[in-house]
C-alpha cells in the first residue's frame, strides 16, 4: 500500500499530535471505512479498537456493550477456532476462519472472520485488523491467503500496510480546495485517463454525510473493452478528518481512502445475482432455494396461520431426451418443465432447479391437501408437455416428494436443508414405485433426529435371478360377443427383494440400466412356450420397450422362434408404448414392419390421441390402439368426453384399426364402449391380472 507524503505532512500539521496519536487517529478512521464490522484485537483476543458497524452487530446480536474481547464475546468452540487464524496473522500470514462463527448465547455471530498482518499502535502495542462478514459461502474450513506485495515508505508507512483490506493510496482534500483541483489530484495519483470533468461532476454530486464512494474507470474504454483487465475501476471513498469537521464535502478537509483494481459494481452486482440463478432455465439454483427455505422457516415461526410445501422433483425418463433427441433436445425440455414450475407455483411460491434432472419448489399452503393438488397439477403441466425434434416427439414425467410444513411447527434456520432432504426421500419413494407419483410427507419435530439415514438402495435390475420373475394374465374381452378374445401378459416380481418394490418402478429402472432386452426375452420365450402348448387361438398381448425394437438379439429371437412354428404369430399380439413410438417413430415403423410380415399383431398401448401419432397412423402397419385410461374412465358422467371419443375411435376404424378400451370398471362404460363401436376392452370389470398358468 502506498501513501502520499502529503497527506502524512498535512495529516500531522493539521492534528498537531505526536505520530503515534496521529496514526491511531488515523487507524480508527479507517475501520470506519469497512463495510464490515471491524475492530484491532490484540493476540490474546482483546478488542482494542472497534467500529460502529462492529457495535451495531453486537447489538442486534443482543450483545452490548462490545465485549472487551473474542473470547468473551464468543463461544469455546468457536473461539478454538479462531484462535490459530488470530496466530497465523500474528506470524505474518493474513488467514480467515470460514463457517458459522457462534456466539456464547449460542446465536451465529458471522460466517467469516478475516484477518490481515499485524500493526504497530501506541504504548508498543501490536494488533490484527479483524474483519467479521455475515454472508455464507458453505465453507467450514480456515484458509490461509497469501500477502499481496506493498511497498512501503518508512515507519509510518509500514506500520499501515493493512494488505487489500486496506486502500491502495490515500489523498487529502483541504477544505477550500474545489472539486476540480481534487478531480485532478485524483486523476494524477490514480494515472487514470478519465475524464477529469466528469469526475468534477461527481463529486460535486456528493450529498448528504459523508463517507461515501465514487468508482472511477481506470481507462476510457472501459465500456466498449471486453477485456476483464481492462474493465476495473478505482474505488474512492470519501470520508471525513477526524477533528477536522463533519458534514458535506465542502465544510471541511477530507479523505479520500483509493483501492484500485475494483470490479465494476454494476457488474459486481450482476455476478451476484447470477450466482444465485441457474445460467440455463433463470430459475433459483440450491444456493438460493436454501437462503428462500430459511426465510420462510423466519417467516412460518411468526405466522402459523399457513403451513409450507416444499417439493422435490424429479423427472422421469430425462436420459432418453438426451440420448436420443440431443443435449439441445435436454435442454428445451429443461426450459419448459422450468416454464411449467414458474406457472403452477405463481407469484408467491419459488422455483428452483437444483441438479442436473432434479427441481425443487415451495409454496405457502393451507393444508396438506393443498399440498398434494399443486404437486398433482405439477405432473398434469407436465403430461402436456410435447417436444418435437426431427421426427420424434418427446414427452416428460416426473416423481415429485412433498414434505408439509404445518404452521405450528417451529424450525431453525439450519433446518432448511434437512427439510429439503426429507422431500428428496418423499420423491424417491415414489420412484421406488413406479415414478409419475406424489409422495407427501407431514413433516414432524421428530424427523429431523434420523434425516441422515440411508435408504435402501434399489436393486439392481441385473441382479434379479429368473426365478424371482413371474407372469400374470389379465382378459381381454370382445365387447359385440361378450367373450374372452385374449389376455395381456403382465410382468411380476416375487421373493423377499421384491417386497415394497413395484413391478413398475423395477421395470423403470430395468430401461434405464439397458436390461429390459433381457426381460423382454425371457417374457417372449415364456409366452411362445404357451401358445405352443394350447391349442385355443385366444390372443396373447405383451408391450415391448423400445429397447428391445432396437436390438437386433430380440428380433433374432423372435425371427428364429416363429421361423420353427409359423402357426405361433397368429397367437402374438406386441404393443409398443405410445411414449416409446412418439420418441422413436423410425425404429417402431421398421419393428411393426418386420413382425407383421411374420404374422404377428401390432398394438400402440397408452394411445392418448396426440396428434404426432394420429397425423402418422396412415404410413403405420398397426392393427390395434390401445387407449390410454384417461379416454376411457367418466365418458358415462361426461357426454361430451364420449363425443371425442366416438370421434377418435370412427378415425381409426377408417384407417383399418381397431381399438381396445382399458380400465373399464363398471358394466354402464362397458355397455357405452360397446355403443361407440369399440371392439375390446379389459378392465377390473372383466377380471383382475391373475397368475399365469403358462409361466
Amino acid at each position: 500500500m502506498q501513501v502520499s507524503h502529503r497527506f502524512l505532512s498535512d495529516r500531522l500539521e493539521q492534528s498537531g499530535r505526536a505520530e503515534n496519536n496521529t496514526l491511531t487517529g488515523f487507524h480508527t478512521s479507517l475501520l470506519e471505512v469497512l463495510p464490515h464490522a471491524a475492530a484491532y484485537v490484540a493476540q490474546d483476543g482483546r478488542v482494542l479498537v472497534h467500529n460502529q458497524q462492529m457495535k451495531a452487530l453486537c447489538a442486534a446480536k443482543g450483545v452490548l456493550p462490545v465485549p472487551p474481547s473474542l473470547p468473551a464475546l464468543l463461544s469455546e468452540k468457536s473461539w478454538r477456532r479462531c484462535e490459530p487464524v488470530l496466530s497465523a496473522a500474528f506470524g505474518g500470514v493474513p488467514a480467515q476462519a470460514s463457517g458459522a462463527i457462534v456466539l456464547q448465547s449460542g446465536e451465529t455471530f458471522c460466517h467469516h472472520m478475516i484477518c490481515t498482518s499485524f500493526v504497530s499502535l501506541p504504548g508498543e502495542r501490536q494488533a490484527v485488523l479483524v474483519q467479521f462478514e455475515l454472508e455464507e459461502n458453505g465453507q467450514e474450513e480456515m484458509v490461509a491467503e497469501p500477502v499481496r506485495g506493498a511497498q512501503p515508505s518508512g515507519k509510518a508507512v509500514q506500520d499501515l500496510d493493512l494488505l487489500e483490506h486496506f486502500p491502495d493510496d490515500v489523498l487529502v482534500f483541504g477544505a477550500s480546495e474545489s472539486v476540480e483541483t481534487r478531480a485532478e489530484k485524483l486523476l494524477q495519483l490514480i494515472g487514470s485517463d478519465y475524464d477529469a470533468t466528469l469526475l468534477a461532476e461527481a463529486l460535486a454530486g456528493l450529498e448528504g454525510e459523508l463517507p461515501q464512494t465514487i468508482y472511477i474507470p481506470e481507462s476510457r474504454s472501459f465500456r466498449s473493452t471486453g477485456h476483464a483487465a481492462d474493465r476495473q475501476m478505482c474505488e474512492v471513498r470519501v470520508v471525513p478528518i477526524p477533528g477536522a469537521g463533519q458534514g458535506q464535502l465542502d465544510n471541511g478537509a477530507s479523505l479520500a481512502v483509493i483501492r484500485r483494481n475494483v470490479d465494476c459494481p454494476q457488474e459486481t452486482a450482476e455476478n451476484r445475482r447470477l450466482a444465485y440463478l441457474d445460467p440455463l432455465t433463470g430459475l433459483e439454483n440450491r444456493r438460493a432455494f436454501t437462503k428462500a427455505l430459511k426465510r420462510e422457516l423466519t417467516r412460518l415461526a411468526a405466522e402459523t396461520e399457513t403451513g409450507l410445501a416444499v417439493l422435490y422433483i424429479d423427472l422421469d425418463e430425462f436420459k432418453k431426451v438426451n440420448d436420443l433427441g440431443g443435449h439441445d433436445a435436454g435442454d428445451d425440455m429443461l426450459l419448459r418443465v422450468a416454464a411449467c414450475l414458474r406457472l403452477t407455483l405463481g407469484e408467491f411460491g419459488t422455483a428452483a432447479r437444483i441438479g442436473g434432472d432434479e427441481f425443487a419448489g415451495m409454496v405457502p399452503v393451507a393444508n396438506e391437501e393443498a399440498a398434494l393438488d399443486i404437486a398433482e397439477e405439477i405432473l398434469g403441466a407436465f403430461d402436456r408437455i410435447r417436444l418435437e425434434v426431427g421426427d420424434r416427439v418427446f414427452t416428460i414425467g416426473g416423481s415429485i416428494g412433498v414434505a408439509f410444513l404445518d404452521g405450528g411447527i417451529k424450525l431453525r434456520e439450519g433446518d432448511a436443508a434437512a427439510l429439503l432432504g426429507l422431500a428428496d426421500r418423499a420423491c424417491l419413494r415414489g420412484k421406488r414405485f413406479g415414478g409419475r407419483s406424489v409422495q407427501v410427507h407431514s413433516v414432524q419435530p421428530q424427523d429431523f433426529e434420523g434425516v441422515g439415514a440411508e435408504l435402501v438402495d434399489l436393486p439392481e435390475p441385473g441382479s434379479f435371478r429368473g426365478n424371482e420373475l413371474t407372469l400374470y394374465a389379465m382378459p381381454i374381452v370382445c365387447l359385440k360377443r361378450a367373450r374372452p378374445w385374449g389376455s395381456e401378459i403382465l410382468l411380476r416380481l416375487k421373493g423377499d427383494r421384491a417386497r415394497g418394490l413395484s413391478s413398475r418402478a423395477w421395470i423403470s429402472a430395468a430401461e434405464r440400466s439397458g436390461f429390459i432386452a433381457k426381460v423382454d426375452a425371457w417374457t417372449l420365450d415364456k409366452v411362445l412356450d404357451a401358445a405352443e402348448r394350447n391349442a385355443d387361438r385366444s390372443i396373447l398381448t405383451m408391450n415391448v420397450s423400445a429397447e428391445s425394437v432396437r436390438d437386433p438379439t430380440f428380433r433374432d429371437g423372435l425371427y428364429h422362434r416363429l421361423s420353427v412354428n409359423p402357426l405361433l404369430a397368429s397367437k402374438l399380439c406386441l404393443e409398443i408404448a405410445e411414449k416409446d413410438f412418439l420418441r422413436e417413430p423410425a425404429s417402431v415403423q421398421a419393428f411393426f414392419r418386420f413382425v407383421n410380415e411374420l404374422g404377428c399383431q401390432t398394438a400402440i398401448d397408452d394411445f392418448a390421441g396426440h396428434w404426432p401419432v394420429l397425423s402418422r397412423l396412415t404410413n403405420l402397419r398397426v392393427d390395434w390402439l390401445k387407449l390410454e385410461s384417461s379416454l376411457t374412465q367418466q365418458v358415462v358422467e361426461e357426454p361430451a368426453k364420449a363425443a371425442i371419443l366416438n370421434g377418435l375411435v370412427r378415425a381409426a376404424h377408417e384407417l383399418g384399426i381397431k381399438v381396445i378400451a382399458k380400465h373399464v370398471e363398471t358394466a354402464e362404460e362397458a355397455r357405452l364402449l360397446s355403443e361407440l363401436d369399440i371392439e375390446a376392452a379389459q378392465g377390473f370389470f372383466f377380471g383382475r391380472p391373475e397368475p399365469w398358468p403358462g409361466a
